[in-house]
């Protein structure tokens, strides 16, 4: 299996990927296959060398002590019942791998509406932020302080304590932790500085900060007050004088607030996970990233920017089917994260398209046979997370768009690095994704019919992705356009500058005088009165009516046989593929924009197949990935 190993202590650099002998449970025991694993601040300082004195780990050692996954095998004397649930566990070590081996006293399970990435970034803190509100007994009024409100613990006792009604100010450094804070209930912020300075005195504070931060804040508790250290991220314990505490009657709890025997943490565990599915206990992911990425996680936690949790993704999600059929075959799995080869890179995928040969591939009906699981999906809007052997010119980070063989469906998927466009920053990643195919097909049928300054031409279903984009070229290279579509599209097709008619009997009573050109977009059964309207056979191009292109002499336009570098092309200059110039390649140029209809998470594939098949919408409908994994 795959793991991260610590070689020597040192900064986040002596972090490896290695390969290591799968887990076998012990007893008490029971295998995890491990989704994601959650990353701690304690995990970067043990790394560094830090606290060798109360945690005696030696190179080379796998970190990590929590992931959430699924059961893959339990020992004798274990309930069988666990294989194959969802879960998440507190490990002794180790979590940074594939497969880890837990005690099932530590181990509970992740109810079905609870993300595996949000039960591995809680499954720590969540037992702690619980332990400590309760601790705190707090009250409505009750006046709160807690530092380190950006980070993923601090985070979640603001919103708790919120909730139970006390007044939070929340500490923490620069404005975009203190903005999160704010967003989980704080009523007000402060940067450390503002520590020192006379203000309002507090009845509790939660300080996760220790050293002299933590020093600040407990001279701003008034009498009475409780006082909770519970982190250390700078490296040494509040400052605090015991006898001025015993003065002024202040109650100081250690670390064995957040420290549990095992059946205690089972049961704040399976507590956390509640919390989680009614919405109460939340914290903010800021950083995802791959398993042998983890060099970036400890990088974050160390530069001490990082807003919320960091987690490594150890698996991927992707929408695949196992037989041909309707949208009810598809299903979204769990899947080993995929590696890229040579050429390729990694996407993690923010966002992808549905087209009409989606469904049609899923269906059986263009003859492809199935070897094994396939997965849905040809275009994508997303970020590259990792470079195969030989690729050049992209870098982790980069965003970008375009087609892939298949798969794009997912939280993460291959594709070939040369056929992918940097996005541009005025398009979302939604607009984005909705765009490759579309502007494909597009510059790919109006080069075939040659539509040029003067002509007329009718797009039967101008209201599609595909539609929208030759309508949008046309324009610009001098065509009027006519097209077919729904009247409550009219409007917004006036505006792009299509001149719109309804679909049905009569139609050619209601169009225009002339018709040069037809793009048949729709396939309901419009191609022998397009023949007629044109007089040419060759004036006519169909790319979803096969059945009858051969009848009336109509050519079917699939893409099949044409060359990727041409899609690419499209992508980065459309209109200048369109009049077959040469296309610039240094920035892609936005002229064509296809309204995003409709967003469905990856959950919701299979409706988003269905509302595919109905049709009769305007623009695109697009996956939203960003929802599935956090970003």
């Amino acid at each position: 299996m795959n793991v991260v190993e610590v070689k020597k202590f040192g900064g986040p650099e002596v972090l490896v990927a290695e390969r290591a002998p799968d887990p076998v449970a012990g007893a008490g025991q029971l295998v995890i296959g491990v989704s994601v694993s959650d990353v701690m601040s304690i995990d970067a300082q043990l790394r560094s060398g830090w606290g060798r004195e109360w945690f005696p780990v030696e190179p080379p050692y796998v970190p990590g002590t929590g992931v959430a996954g699924r059961v893959l095998s339990v020992r004798d004397g274990v309930d069988a019942s666990w294989i194959g649930r969802r879960v998440a566990a507190l490990v002794p070590g180790g979590g940074y791998a594939e497969r880890v081996a837990a005690s099932v006293e530590t181990v509970v399970a992740v109810p079905d509406k609870v993300p595996l990435w949000r039960a591995a970034a809680l499954i720590q803190v969540g037992p702690a932020a619980l332990s400590l509100v309760r601790a705190a007994g707090l009250e409505p009024g009750t006046r709160v302080l807690v530092t380190g409100a950006g980070g993923a613990l601090g985070l979640a006792l603001v919103g708790l304590a919120a909730t139970a009604g006390a007044r939070v100010t929340a500490a923490a450094h620069g404005p975009a932790k203190q903005r999160a804070a704010l967003e989980a209930g704080a009523a007000t912020t402060v940067d450390y500085p503002g520590l020192d300075a006379p203000g309002e005195r507090f009845d509790v504070v939660f300080d996760g900060v220790g050293g002299e931060v933590g020093g600040s804040a407990f001279r701003l508790l008034g009498r009475g007050g409780r006082f909770f250290a519970y982190g250390v991220p700078s490296g040494a314990t509040a400052a605090i004088d015991p006898a001025e505490a015993d003065r002024r009657g202040v109650r100081v709890t250690g670390m064995e607030q957040v420290q549990f025997a095992p059946a205690e943490f089972g049961r704040l565990a399976a507590e956390t996970m509640r919390e989680i599915a009614a919405g109460r206990l939340t914290t903010v992911v800021g950083l995802a990233v791959p398993l042998e990425r983890a060099r970036e996680a400890h990088a974050a936690l160390e530069a001490r920017e990082l807003v919320g949790k960091a987690v490594l993704l150890v698996t991927a999600r992707a929408v695949r089917y196992r037989e041909h059929g309707g949208p009810e075959v598809l299903e979204l799995e769990e899947i080993p994260m995929p590696r890229p080869g040579p050429g390729q890179v990694r996407v993690a995928v923010r966002a992808a398209g549905v087209n009409p040969i989606d469904r049609k591939i899923r269906a059986g009906l263009l003859g492809t046979e199935m070897d094994g699981p396939e997965g849905t999906g040809i275009e994508l809007a997303g970020t590259i997370d990792a470079l195969g052997p030989g690729v050049t010119g992209w870098r982790l980070g980069d965003a970008v768009f375009g087609q892939v063989a298949s798969g794009a469906l997912a939280t993460h998927t291959i594709a070939e690095a040369d056929r992918l466009v940097r996005k541009p920053d005025e398009l979302t990643y939604q607009e984005a994704a909705a765009l490759p195919v579309a502007v494909g097909t597009a510059v790919r049928t109006l080069r075939e019919l040659g539509v040029g300054p003067g002509l007329t031409l009718l797009i039967h279903a101008v209201a599609g992705g595909v539609g929208l984009a030759a309508a949008q070229l046309a324009r610009a290279l001098g065509a009027r356009v006519i097209g077919t579509a729904s009247e409550r599209h009219h409007g917004v097709l006036r505006g792009l500058g299509v001149h719109p008619v309804t679909y049905g009997d009569g139609l050619e009573e209601r169009l225009p005088d002339r018709v040069d050109r037809v793009l048949d977009a729709s396939g309901r059964g419009v191609l022998k009165l397009s023949v007629k309207l044109t007089g040419d056979p060759a004036k006519v191009i169909t790319i979803a009516d096969l059945a009858d292109a051969a009848e009336f002499g109509v050519r079917f336009s699939s893409g099949r046989g044409t060359n990727p570098e041409d899609d690419v092309r499209a992508l980065h200059d459309p209109l200048a593929a369109a009049r077959g110039d040469q296309a610039r390649e240094d920035s892609p140029r936005v002229v064509v924009r296809v309204p995003v209809a409709e967003v469905f998470s990856l959950e919701r594939a299979v409706e988003a197949h269905r509302r595919s098949e109905d049709g009769h919408f305007l623009g695109k409908l697009i996956i939203n990935a960003e929802d599935s994994f956090p970003r």
